[in-house]
């Protein structure tokens, strides 16, 4: 880990131009946009081909976790290259985002080895070994995701939506993580994969310029324009890949988004027929509840009036055990049948009224 006083006096030491600090503030918790962007690159070049150079490589590495979390993560590499022509030396700071950085761990046994004057063959060595420790990821990281996506498309592909099985395989969830794999895809790999196109071609410049200005690096500067020449045709074929893939996850996304919506379309309509049988009950209830009222507004007033009066409108205990009525029985009749047709009368007037009430409120709402 590099603290702040370390990294100021290396700067006052080796006399580092400001561009590192440019460098140095990618770094760190900074906004998603910095963390996503194409990366960052400055060249300072004058005519006798001395050069300063600083950039942030991105690039994708396993991170160690195990599923369901991310396994893979996007990192970056901050660098800066100071070439003097006229000494033909070079100064270089590697910022690293780890302690135990691959890059470095290959830097660091080149120098130990006995490969050590490889280093120093030509002053883009560095820059090679560090493109590529992290070249290879790219094409085990597009595949995974390839993968992630391929079992998500196996799952929708045979799914029927009007069996209730469908729904573990149709659902948000899965919505949510082909989301997540275009984000990984279209705002990260392939804007780091474009920048690290950039990144080489600057390189093939100034290989190119060295080539002319420095003769002893002729036939090094070949061999590093060759090597730079297939880094930037992986990339573009790792570019290629990645878009065919974000088109897949397009594809898919929308072939999902549309069995989703039928779905949700079934299962309003499923909801609609249940509640309508669910009105028809309730009419079909409400008509023998009617029924039952209608009958009860008949008998009501009678039995209302029969138990006023009690039986005393009746003999039974004439003489030869004939049923005898009262004198008075005309009281029950005169009594009941105006009364019956008060109550019904009533109630039809009230029905009638609320049903003219409830048709001029459904006119108004459709208005």
């Amino acid at each position: 880990m590099c603290s702040k006083e370390a990294m100021l006096t290396v700067i006052k030491k080796w006399q580092i131009s400001s561009m590192l600090v440019d460098v140095l503030l990618k770094f760190g918790d900074q906004p998603q946009v910095f963390q996503e962007s194409s990366g960052f690159r400055q060249l300072c070049q004058s005519r006798d081909q001395s050069f300063e150079l600083c950039y942030q490589f991105m690039y994708v590495e396993r991170n160690g976790r195990r599923p369901p979390r991310d396994t893979w993560s996007f990192r970056q590499t901050g660098v800066m290259h100071k070439f003097s022509f006229e000494s033909c030396s070079s100064q270089i700071v590697i910022i690293h985002p780890s302690d135990d950085a691959v890059a470095q761990s290959k830097l660091e046994a080149m120098a130990e080895s006995s490969h050590r004057a490889q280093l120093t063959r030509h002053p883009l060595t560095v820059h090679l070994i560090i493109i590529w420790s992290y070249l290879a990821n790219w094409q085990d990281h597009i595949e995974s995701l390839a993968s992630d996506l391929e079992q998500i498309r196996r799952r929708i592909d045979v799914a029927d939506i009007s069996e209730p099985d469908a729904i573990p395989a149709i659902n948000p969830e899965r919505l949510q993580t082909l989301r997540h794999i275009e984000d990984k895809i279209v705002c990260k790999a392939c804007k780091c994969l474009r920048s690290n196109i950039v990144l080489v071609k600057t390189l093939m410049s100034i290989n190119t310029a060295f080539a002319t200005k420095i003769p002893s690096l002729g036939e090094s500067s070949y061999s590093v324009h060759q090597e730079l020449q297939i880094m930037e045709h992986r990339l573009e074929s790792h570019i290629n890949a990645a878009e065919t893939l974000a088109q897949r996850v397009q594809a898919t996304l929308g072939l999902l988004t549309n069995l989703l919506d039928i779905g949700n379309q079934a299962n309003s309509r499923e909801i609609s027929t249940r509640i309508l049988r669910l009105t028809q009950e309730g009419v079909d209830d409400n008509a023998t509840v009617k029924v039952i009222t209608v009958f009860t507004l008949i008998y009501l007033p009678a039995s209302f009036v029969a138990s006023f009066l009690g039986m005393n409108l009746f003999d039974f205990k004439s003489e030869d055990g004939s049923l005898r009525a009262s004198p008075q029985f005309w009281i029950f009749i005169v009594t009941t049948v105006p009364l019956t047709m008060l109550t019904v009368g009533a109630w039809y007037l009230y029905k009638t009224r609320h049903n003219k009430l409830r048709k001029a409120k459904s006119i108004a709402e459709s208005v």
